[in-house]
């Protein structure tokens, strides 16, 4: 995630895109973003996410993307989906 200028990395696992968009933002840390509040989050969890998230990366396999607006700025969140070894 980028935010505020800052780079935030986590790791999550899912069965689909969608579920790690949500997983992503339950398991989110807040007090690690630096900008990012508790009410921030809430506010994402309640509002969810909209039907054509996430974007696939054109010309990139296996890597989507979003957006996710706070009062403070917006935070665009690039996932990659991995396969366990």
């Amino acid at each position: 995630m980028d935010y505020l200028g800052g780079t935030y990395i986590s790791q999550i696992e899912s069965d689909s895109k969608e579920q790690a968009m949500l997983l992503w933002i339950n398991c989110l840390e807040v007090e690690q973003v630096e900008g990012f509040s508790q009410q921030d989050k809430e506010t994402i969890i309640k509002k969810g996410f909209p039907d054509d998230d996430p974007s696939n990366l054109t010309g990139i396999e296996n890597v989507w993307h979003f957006i996710v607006d706070t009062e403070r700025g917006t935070a665009y969140i690039n996932f990659v989906n991995t396969v366990k070894p």
